[in-house]
């Protein structure tokens, strides 16, 4: 018997698995770069003048078949007007004619079973297209940034659409669904799964000024109702519990929502950059506030955070410029305020922060600059790094015995705070803690500190004196 272990003969066989194996060598011919792997073809780039063009069926010394238009084929050509692409041709590769700005129509044929993610990303001369009843899947953002795009036809044979697929095409006025589609379907232009239990897409260009969601509707997808400049009012019914990510971001003629009870939570940027947004009722069934979920809205003027949530995103209420007044309605279960949470806020003159809030983040009311008094709770043990920097209306503060260590620059700037008392809790001051706070007069450092940051008094003119206690075994520089 032999021994196929003896080392020349595992040589052999790897050798022979290798010359057997089909190899997709890289090649040129005309206008196009291309792989071949000795049966078919994968189109790679495209260096031609533009135009209208017509994709060849195949190419090659062995005429092999076009099957494929590979990942950035035709990336950035900018002069190609219109392409027609083979019938031999079965996907096209993610990014394939990105960013083809000039592109006003393209012939998918009928053999063609998938779009690659981001597929016509930005192609914003395109005003049509038409998917054949072949493609089964459309992959993330395929369309994305199709600015020209008017309407689209989704066929029967559609089984998945990737994140993303319409976002940002603006024009967008109608998407139609075939009938038979066991997946997708449609109302009046609105696209729906086909339960209709989820919203899928609003087209961002539809002219009502208003909408009454279906009560079927369970769940509004990430980007729904995205870039409809035109919506003024929407009426969620009580079947929906959740808001996707974006889900009505940069709706910027919206002027009011009621979320309904139902609601659980509200998506990353849920509303963000709805600039005309001037009230909001958050339900007492919402449990958190996802990042940026008011980012931007400039015309909300107030707003009462129910006793059910029990922790507000990152940049939730991020230059609310309007927003003058903050409740938290008893008894307050929030125990977190993100990082630049209300940052920005210039017309929110005083807050309370609850009992329940054990921290505060990163410049969470930073550049609140009408911002003249706030409530610290003895339950916070942190303070962030730019945590009040720029409120320069704070005239005071009372820091709590429970707090440990005051961050980087935490009231850097704060240039109308004229006396500050700092807890014996207390064992460091960060780099630029009081910063070019030029109104302070006195300040207290007790003993339990053990080291100065950096730049920490640096800048504040008035004060005269300050004694440094024996606890203090660093100063770092500049500190005053």
């Amino acid at each position: 018997m032999k021994n196929n272990n003896h080392p020349h003969v595992r040589w052999l066989i790897c050798l022979c698995l290798l010359c057997a194996a089909p190899r997709a060598w890289a090649l040129t011919s005309g206008d196009y770069s291309y792989t071949d792997d000795g049966w078919d073809v994968t189109i790679t780039g495209y260096n031609g003048a533009g135009g209208a063009v017509t994709i060849p069926s195949v190419l090659g010394p062995s005429s092999h078949p076009v099957i494929s238009i590979g990942y950035i084929a035709f990336h950035n050509c900018t002069a190609l007007t219109s392409v027609t692409i083979p019938s031999s041709v079965t996907s096209i590769g993610a990014y394939a004619f990105s960013g083809c700005t000039s592109l006003t129509s393209v012939t998918i044929p009928s053999s063609v079973t998938s779009l690659g993610t981001y597929a016509f990303y930005s192609c914003t001369g395109l005003t049509s297209v038409t998917i054949p009843s072949s493609v089964t899947s459309l992959g993330a953002s395929a369309f994305f940034g199709c600015s020209g795009l008017t309407s689209v036809t989704i066929p029967s044979s559609v089984t998945s659409i990737g994140a993303d697929v319409f976002y940002r095409c603006t024009s967008l006025t109608s998407v139609t669904v075939d009938a038979a589609n066991a997946n997708y379907s449609s109302i009046d232009g609105v696209l729906f799964n086909k339960a209709q239990t989820v919203l899928v897409l609003y087209p961002p260009s539809k002219s009502a000024a208003s909408y009454m969601i279906p009560s079927s509707v369970t769940s509004i997808g990430n980007f729904a109702f995205a870039d409809c400049s035109a919506l003024t009012g929407v009426t969620i019914p009580s079947s929906v519990t959740s808001l996707g990510a974006s889900a009505f971001y940069n709706c910027t003629s919206l002027t009011s929502v009621t979320i309904p009870g139902s609601v659980t939570s509200i998506g990353n940027s849920a509303f963000a950059n709805c600039t005309s947004l001037t009230s909001v009722t958050i339900p007492s069934s919402v449990t958190s506030l996802g990042a940026s979920a008011f980012f931007n809205c400039t015309g909300l003027t107030s707003v009462t955070i129910p006793s059910s949530v029990t922790s507000i995103g990152a940049n939730a209420f991020y230059i609310c410029s309007s927003l003058a007044s903050v409740t938290f309605a008893a008894p307050s279960s929030v125990t977190s305020l993100g990082a630049y949470a209300f940052y920005g806020c210039s017309s929110l003159t005083s807050v309370t922060i609850p009992s329940s809030v054990t921290s505060l983040g990163a410049s969470t009311f930073a550049a609140c600059s009408a911002l003249t008094s706030v409530t610290i709770p003895g339950s916070v043990t942190s303070i962030g790094d730019n945590a009040f920097q720029s409120c320069t209306s704070l005239t005071s503060v009372t820091i709590p015995s429970s707090v440990t260590s005051l961050g980087a620059s935490t009231f850097a700037a704060c240039s109308a705070l004229t006396s500050v008392t700092i807890p014996s809790s207390v064992t460091s001051l960060e780099a630029s803690a009081f910063y070019q706070c030029t109104g302070l007069t006195s300040v207290t450092i007790p003993s339990s500190v053990t080291s100065l940051g950096a730049y920490a008094f640096y800048g504040c003119s008035s004060l005269t004196s300050v004694t440094i206690p024996s606890s203090v075994t660093s100063l770092g520089a500049s500190t005053f």
